[in-house]
């Protein structure tokens, strides 16, 4: 572009001229393109942001619908988890019954007893009809075990847990404990085995000679 022409008249004002320049048409037709192109820039972004806020609006849509049953679902797993808690509470509240076996060389004592130790069934291998010797056996200590459930089925006792008690090691220790575990279904808890220990003291009795 070529800089403008001053020209001075008399009496008149001075007036500006500038010549004809290619360049300078040039130069707007140039930036009408260019705004053109910012005006469809920014219709493209518009749509754009449109075509986005629908897609999110459905997108959000799904995701809400897809995510209500799965809350109600879990609700529901919970309130099951909490009955199961409450009857799982419930049955740790209850105070267990104590079962005491008694092995020893001579006979085997089964005791049932009340959560505070008083005693409701005893039975042994002498009630269980076994004599002298024979009352120290495996099959005496059985059939003690079997005939304290017989009672308890008489009875209608009604013991969900149960604490068992071993003391002695004799040989009808095995046999009472597992005829007792199987032949009922009562919830053992826990077992201890209060064998006694002897550790200084008296001097024992001599051992017999057999």
């Amino acid at each position: 572009m070529l800089p403008a022409l001053r020209v001075l008249r008399p009496h008149q004002r001075p007036i500006l001229q500038a010549r004809w320049n290619s360049s300078l048409n040039g130069s707007q037709g140039g930036d009408s393109n260019e705004t053109n192109e910012q005006y469809a820039g920014i219709l493209n972004v518009l749509h754009r942001t449109k075509d986005a806020q629908e897609k999110r609006t459905v997108i959000s849509d799904v995701l809400n619908e897809s995510t209500m049953p799965k809350t109600t679902t879990s609700d529901v797993d919970t309130m099951f988890d909490m009955n199961d808690l409450a009857s799982s509470l419930s049955k740790i509240d209850q105070t267990p019954h104590q079962l005491h076996i008694n092995a020893t060389f001579n006979n085997t004592i089964v005791t049932l007893t009340r959560p505070n130790g008083s005693p409701l069934i005893t039975t042994s291998g002498g009630t269980a009809g076994f004599k002298k010797a024979q009352r120290s056996g495996y099959e005496a200590a059985h059939q003690a075990a079997m005939q304290l459930l017989e009672k308890m089925q008489a009875k209608n006792l009604q013991v969900n847990n149960l604490h068992m008690i071993l003391k002695g090691f004799g040989p009808g220790r095995d046999a009472a404990f597992k005829a007792l575990v199987s032949g009922s279904t009562w919830n053992v808890g826990r077992i201890t085995d209060a064998t006694p220990i002897p550790f200084g003291g008296c001097r024992p009795k001599k051992a017999r000679r057999l």
